[in-house]
């Protein structure tokens, strides 16, 4: 067996997202997309993390690998295994939202004589969404529209979101959770300021990292019994580009619209137009009060028959595929990455 090293250790791996580390036996993520990185010796190495029903990615040497399903008892799994002997880099990717668990890294074991070594360099650009279902992936690797919501089925390393994150070279971070909203209840704004967003005392240290590009992808569930007051609604968007703003004052802000909006059901709504003038309109003010730096994002509306569908209607793989490549293509127009 190899010998444990704790994850204390120098060099540490490193951190991409959102981590807590109150507990002194090892950092804790909850956010969709958290991800652990690490450059060591050898042919194998284990890690040793707790959660409860989370799915974790493996990649290896920049290819994904298992997925790991974790459980409420420390466990020490085997992450990597038979591979040339020499310096490999591992990243454990949390696919799954908070909703599902938390998951806290107790550290690596590796093989006798072995040792970690520096993290590989960090990507040349940082890039944060900020989202509900869609961003997380919910659903994305079901194929029956029929079916519910799954921590199997979903997937944020295929989300679109981490798709053209990796595309655009970025670091990536995602604030995301099914089923919330812009304005006025169940926000994502009144739980973006948290480390861990189901623990009200959590605090994120914003100075920690600076996202160059933000995409906000909220409106779904706000359109979704109805479409919302117009004043209200974008009011409540406003407040929430200004905080950005003041923490992130040179980050472009895209403001979309996701792909399960449409005017097409049901008709009488219009949702897909009402909530592209709403945004509209609330940039062009935006702008002319000074922002410059905000613009509009439209994901095309998915098309079920040529695509397919994932759980609850929710966008599969193929069409976060789709979704990426909009958003990477926006990117290198508008900032030349």
């Amino acid at each position: 067996m190899p010998h444990r090293c704790r994850f204390q250790s120098r060099p540490p791996p490193r951190y991409i997202g959102r981590f807590d580390t109150k507990d002194a036996a090892g950092p804790r993520c909850a956010w969709s997309g958290s991800s652990i990185v690490a450059r060591f010796e050898g042919t194998a190495l284990n890690a040793k993390l707790k959660g409860n029903k989370d799915l974790v990615q493996v990649i290896v040497d920049g290819k994904p690998t298992l997925a790991l399903t974790l459980t409420k008892e420390q466990t020490v799994y085997r992450v990597a295994n038979e591979l040339g002997d020499g310096t490999h880099t591992v990243e454990l990717f949390k696919r799954t939202e908070a909703m599902v668990g938390t998951i806290e890294f107790l550290g690596f074991e590796l093989q006798a004589g072995k040792k970690l070594l520096d993290p590989p360099a960090r990507a040349p650009h940082r890039i944060e969404l900020i989202g509900d279902s869609i961003t997380c992936g919910y659903g994305n690797e079901d194929d029956k529209k029929e079916n519910h919501f799954a921590p199997l089925t979903e997937n944020n390393y295929m989300a679109y979101g981490a798709v053209a994150a990796r595309d655009l070279q970025a670091e990536y971070m995602c604030i995301a959770w099914s089923g919330r909203k812009m304005w006025p209840d169940n926000t994502i704004p009144e739980i973006y300021g948290r480390t861990l967003p189901g623990d009200a005392q959590s605090r994120w240290e914003f100075s920690a990292w600076d996202p160059q590009v933000i995409v906000i992808n909220l409106g779904t569930n706000d359109f979704g019994k109805g479409n919302p007051d117009e004043k209200g609604w974008t009011d409540g968007y406003k407040a929430f580009v200004k905080t950005l703003r003041v923490r992130y004052p040179a980050a472009a802000i895209y403001c979309a619209v996701g792909s399960m909006m449409s005017d097409s059901w049901p008709p009488e709504k219009k949702a897909l137009s009402t909530i592209r003038g709403y945004l509209t309109r609330m940039i062009d003010e935006l702008s002319k009060a000074g922002d410059k730096n905000i613009r509009y994002l439209e994901f095309a509306p998915q098309d079920i028959n040529a695509n397919g569908v994932g759980a609850d209607w929710h966008p599969n793989v193929k069409t976060n595929r789709i979704m990426a490549d909009t958003l990477v293509a926006a990117v290198k127009k508008d900032l030349g990455w």
